[in-house]
């Protein structure tokens, strides 16, 4: 069985094979040396769970384990979202929370993000201490039995006081005059009714798909990136609706469809977010996103006269930045974001409703808004592809492109090699990003160019390289 080991984001595994109930309960025991450590057995633990297979008895096995530890623990009562769990730590001010989720991967993955006291994924330090519990009880072979759940463990249900907590980031002015008709694709993860709810408050036409009970996730991975968002393309044509949005697997990241059913990348998003809310909420701050800056991100932030941040890819060193600086922005490439004055998370249903205030605050769609920016600061398209190797070939892989970097891709002469988090080939007109995922075995391939047909040219040839690797 393969070691246990914390990703950019928490611990993941496949069901049955290396993600079993005796690892989640010695990951949760190694939790609870880590909070017995600190002489934080009071402050407690928030433990929650998403929409996928057996997660509701994962977390009732990690629950358990903790309060036989005599720690203070409280536990869902229903499947709730991961910012949902993060702001139930943050208000019970809380020593952490365990949230049951694989995110946005495969239906056959399960696992369990920590979110760190002060509302956020955990710190880079902060997992590395967590992780050197776990590892020590694994060397020594402890095997953590199956107990039941101590009448101690205190139930509580998250969606009334996450959704009031999400309002208080929004303008019910503007959202209360936007009639449109809005699609909002939660992907069968677990923030099912919130946005229906966050509507009714704000006597909003929204239609909520993808919106009941399946651990399959109806066949498609519960990513809100264009290849997965197909039945929120046609339900956005089919309704004739203004916007088309969507959350993943636990409700963390965004993804958009516009009116006219074209797929709103990630750096779209945090672009029209970002002239939103410096145009016409007057917020000023440093912008900051994970593995590579977008071009248009760029020099929409020396239109504004804004600092730039990077990071590695993992939201932890995004969350570590808005604690410690005056961020405005702060996201991944895959659609996490968040903004100032909120908890340093991730939330794909208070970036939507966001979304749908820049929408209704212009008078204009997002795509005719983007297309406004594009004649301003020039056209930049991105795309991604994935994959899916072997762990000896994407080793093979990652370390080549490290010590031998190609000289050309897709045709196009390589002029720069930046090695860090992944590895980066830089064009005249673009670049392409290798990064070997932390939780599964893929190679993700990131390019941006100044048309799309560069953008297939490059992947297409980035592809053939990796598969002469």
């Amino acid at each position: 069985m393969a070691k246990i080991k914390f990703g950019t984001d928490g611990w993941r595994g496949v069901i049955s094979e290396d993600y079993t109930f005796a690892n989640v309960r010695l990951v949760s025991a190694g939790i609870a040396e880590w909070v017995r450590r600190r002489e934080e057995q009071s402050k407690g633990i928030v433990v929650g769970y998403d929409a996928r297979f057996l997660s509701a008895k994962y977390a009732q096995d990690c629950a358990a384990v903790l309060a036989d530890e005599g720690i203070k623990v409280w536990l869902s009562s229903e499947m709730l979202s991961s910012p949902a769990l993060t702001w139930q730590v943050k208000d019970r001010k809380a020593a952490g929370g365990v949230m049951i989720t694989a995110s946005h991967n495969p239906p056959e993955y399960n696992g369990l993000k920590f979110k760190a006291s002060f509302g956020g994924s955990a710190p880079p330090e902060l997992v590395a201490e967590i992780e050197s519990c776990v590892s020590r009880l694994e060397g020594e072979k402890v095997v953590v039995p199956k107990i039941s759940l101590p009448a101690s463990v205190e139930k509580y249900s998250a969606q009334k006081s996450y959704l009031d907590h999400v309002r208080q980031m929004l303008d019910p002015e503007i959202l209360m005059t936007f009639k449109d008709k809005i699609v909002f694709d939660v992907m069968h993860g677990s923030a099912q009714g919130y946005a229906a709810d966050l509507a009714q408050t704000y006597g909003m036409n929204l239609t909520e798909v993808r919106s009941s009970y399946d651990p399959m996730f109806g066949g498609v991975n519960p990513e809100p990136i264009e290849k997965n968002l197909d039945a929120l393309r046609q339900a956005v044509l089919e309704n004739k609706a203004y916007i088309g949005l969507a959350t993943d697997g636990d409700g963390d990241r965004i993804g958009a469809i516009d009116a006219d059913g074209r797929y709103i990348t990630p750096y779209q998003i945090l672009c029209l977010l970002l002239k939103y809310l410096v145009e016409k909420r007057g917020l000023r701050g440093i912008v900051v996103q994970t593995l590579t800056m977008s071009e248009l991100v760029k020099r929409l932030c020396e239109k504004y006269g804004l600092q730039t941040r990077q990071t590695p890819v993992g939201f932890k060193y995004v969350a570590e930045l808005m604690l410690k600086e005056d961020v405005l922005i702060g996201g991944e490439e895959s659609g996490g974001l968040s903004v100032k004055g909120y908890i340093p998370e991730r939330d794909g249903i208070l970036l939507g409703f966001l979304l749908i205030e820049t929408a209704a605050s212009y008078g204009k769609t997002l795509g005719q808004l983007l297309d406004e920016m594009s004649a301003e600061l020039g056209s930049f398209f991105y795309d991604r592809r994935d994959l899916h190797l072997d762990m000896a070939r994407k080793e093979r892989l990652m370390g080549a492109l490290e010590s031998a970097p190609p000289t050309a891709i897709g045709g196009k002469p390589v002029l720069a090699v930046t090695v860090g988090d992944g590895t980066k080939l830089e064009f005249a007109d673009g670049w392409v990003i290798f990064r070997g995922s932390g939780t599964e075995p893929i190679v993700r391939v990131y390019c941006e160019a100044q048309s799309s047909e560069a953008v297939q040219q490059i992947l297409k040839g980035a592809v053939e390289h990796a598969e002469k690797a």
